[in-house]
């Protein structure tokens, strides 16, 4: 608060800098200490929404067999886990054509 009474110019970005914050939260405490800020300021009073990402599989691929696992985007069948809870098995790029 100091450096606030002490007459600086103070903004959103120059106090997400000094505090080590993101501008949202800089607005946001701004605002809750009753700082005035200028309307320009608004840009930052609402996060924007987070974009949903698109995975490299399809959500919709269902497998009938709980032992088939993603490791690494390769399939893995696994036979065990070890004691820290790691599977082992083999993946499915290196077994066999054999039906």
């Amino acid at each position: 608060m100091a450096w606030i009474r002490s007459g600086a110019r103070v903004t959103v970005p120059a106090y997400a800098k000094r505090y080590g914050v993101d501008r949202y939260t800089a607005h946001h405490e701004l605002t809750v200490m009753g700082f005035p800020l200028p309307a320009t300021a608004t840009r930052w009073a609402q996060r924007r929404p987070v974009a949903q990402r698109k995975t490299a599989r399809s959500t919709d691929e269902v497998f009938a067999d709980p032992d088939w696992i993603w490791v690494d985007d390769r399939r893995m069948y696994v036979v065990g886990y070890t004691p820290g809870g790691a599977p082992f098995g083999c993946y499915e790029d290196e077994l066999d054509d054999q039906p």
